[in-house]
């Protein structure tokens, strides 16, 4: 069912609804189906991926883009982006600055930005400035869509707003599994193919026991410790073959420099034990980290739990641009 944009009606922003405003994905569709421009000077409000793509093609087109505006001290897509769709065309980025207020009869006119508190995250009084301009991108992130998944009884995560799986991306209704943008949301198609290939060899291992359940077994549960926003999955099936490798995918809370990726093993008595060490050059939460555990590395934990230590120093959203998120070695 994969996943949905966030509209200007999740946003709490005052003054009329002019037209000139559009999610990226409309102005995507005018652009690449009909041809033609949504308006000739742009503000984009959020730095995900499809807004950073957006930017460039309006760009690239004519559009006069006056900046892209970000509610968070670090952007929401990934680094190489940045660099290719806003530095590479001198747009800029600000972090921590959000739209507060549109303008406009019939057809939108301008829009006042003011900026953010890092800390809360709370627009801070007497920054408002005004910027005219006819067209508002709306990039501020995607919803896993999970509609059908709620009527079907699956239980869904509260972080990540998809279902919880197993190791082997099972819900916990019979036969159904997830993964894609319905499970969490994705930076690169790449993950979600994998994840897709994934469920589908569990899907079909189903179907071929009839849809009959493999024998119970208790689930040892996957926890996002100091620095982890989430884990997926989230359990991990205690009848898991020993020889079968179990893949974790997370994103962590802030940007992190010379991160390292502890994962922990926790047994009945509380003793932890490391089970896994990983690192990279840096993490940040615009980009999901995939950790490969050794075949049989859950074996007799009670709990699995993953964190992140590193320094916390300010970089710059363009820095170490060569990295595109992945795998931590």
């Amino acid at each position: 069912t994969g996943s949905r944009e966030r509209g200007l009606g999740a946003l709490n922003m005052a003054g009329a609804r002019p037209s000139g405003v559009f999610s990226a994905g409309s102005a995507q569709n005018f652009m690449n189906l009909q041809g033609c421009l949504p308006g000739r000077r742009a503000v984009i409000l959020g730095s995900g991926d499809i807004g950073l793509i957006m930017a460039r093609r309006l760009a690239s087109q004519g559009a006069e883009v006056v900046g892209v505006h970000e509610l968070m001290p670090h952007p929401s897509g990934l680094r190489r982006n940045v660099v290719q769709c806003l530095d590479d065309f001198g747009i800029p980025l600000h972090l921590s600055s959000t739209v507060t207020r549109l303008e406009g009869e019939g057809r939108l006119s301008a829009v006042y930005v003011s900026q953010v508190d890092p800390d809360t995250i709370q627009v801070i009084p007497g920054t408002e400035q005004r910027i005219a301009c006819d067209t508002l991108l709306l990039s501020v992130g995607l919803l896993p869509e999970n509609e059908v998944a709620k009527s079907a009884g699956v239980t869904l995560d509260a972080v990540t707003g998809g279902a919880r799986v197993d190791n082997r991306l099972a819900t916990d209704v019979a036969g159904v599994y997830a993964c894609g943008n319905a499970l969490h949301v994705h930076d690169l198609v790449d993950h979600a193919s994998q994840e897709g290939e994934r469920a589908g060899v569990a899907a079909a291992a189903h179907a071929r026991r009839g849809g009959a359940e493999r024998p119970a077994a208790a689930s040892v549960p996957v926890m996002a410790g100091e620095g982890v926003r989430y884990v997926v999955p989230q359990t991990i099936d205690a009848a898991t073959p020993p020889d079968e490798r179990l893949m974790l995918s997370l994103r962590v809370t802030r940007t992190v420099n010379a991160p390292r990726f502890i994962v922990e093993g926790i047994d009945a008595s509380g003793e932890v034990r490391e089970l896994k060490r990983a690192k990279t050059m840096i993490a940040v939460p615009a980009e999901m980290v995939l950790i490969l555990l050794p075949a049989g590395a859950a074996e007799g934990c009670s709990a699995v739990r993953v964190r992140v230590e590193g320094r916390d120093d300010a970089v710059s959203p363009a820095s170490d641009a060569g990295m595109a998120g992945g795998g931590a070695d």
